[in-house]
């Protein structure tokens, strides 16, 4: 099944570089961009790209931005992007998400020293964002699961992780939603507080015992949800929300009655 993704395209890698096209892919055209990545020369590139975008236009594949139009995305710089393409130094280099260059002409690199650091141009001076404390620098880094949950406040944030921990999904998951999954236990129940005026989910792990160390492995897992749902500034900027997470006492059914119920999988509250 395929999924929508985001494409930006440059000639060059760098602050320079220059943007020559974007596009919001609504079905996947992995053949025609597989063919991009066979250009040898910097024009080949640029008239490979047009034509992509104008047949994807024209076909309605996709929602299309040209060169000379306004930065099409909400996020400032294409570190937000699903995909990168860039022609650079004789080949064609993608960067995904703006981790780090890890293809050249179709072909896996892996990590390693001297790489070219994944820095963009500015395509907008703030972030567009309007959920929680909308990021407002170019610096930051968007998670894989952000997506449609941009415009989320906090405590709709919140029921939606709480249903992609405990729900089956409509349809094939992302990758990172299912490998957190799979580091949670299925008889695991939740309850999470979202306070708002900080910022953070204070998720309560019902299944477990006070020193259980079996409960470290979930609790770290449950840490990494910002990075998976939000941004995060290597600047040291504050992250979009902020987790807690507790073994909830065994008693805490008592002052949550719902909880009694042991096919009650998940609850918010907010405060």
């Amino acid at each position: 099944m395929s999924r929508s993704t985001t494409h930006d395209f440059y000639l060059g890698r760098g602050p320079d570089a220059e943007w020559i096209g974007s596009i919001h892919l609504g079905t996947c055209a992995c053949h025609s961009v597989e063919k991009i990545g066979l250009a040898r020369s910097a024009d080949e590139f640029a008239d490979l790209v047009n034509s992509f975008l104008h047949a994807a236009e024209v076909g309605q594949a996709g929602e299309v931005t040209h060169r000379g139009h306004p930065w099409p995305w909400l996020w400032p710089t294409s570190h937000g992007t699903d995909y990168t393409h860039a022609f650079d130094r004789g080949t064609v280099w993608t960067a995904r998400r703006g981790q780090r260059w890890s293809m050249r002409a179709g072909e896996y690199i892996p990590p390693g020293p001297g790489e070219t650091p994944v820095v963009f141009p500015h395509g907008r001076d703030t972030c567009g964002y309007t959920g929680i404390d909308a990021a407002d620098t170019a610096g930051r880094r968007y998670g894989p699961l952000l997506g449609e949950t941009h415009r989320y406040d906090l405590h709709q944030l919140g029921l939606r992780i709480l249903a992609d921990l405990t729900l089956p999904s409509p349809g094939p998951a992302p990758a990172q939603l299912v490998e957190l999954r799979a580091q949670l236990p299925p008889h695991l129940r939740y309850l999470i507080n979202a306070h708002e005026t900080t910022a953070e989910l204070e998720i309560e792990v019902f299944g477990y015992r006070d020193g259980d160390p079996a409960a470290d492995a979930p609790a770290q897992a449950l840490t990494a949800l910002p990075a998976l749902y939000g941004w995060t500034d290597p600047n040291g900027g504050p992250p979009r929300f902020g987790t807690r997470v507790l073994l909830a006492d065994d008693e805490r059914h008592l002052t949550l009655p719902v909880l009694a119920d042991r096919h009650t999988r998940a609850v918010l509250t907010t405060t």
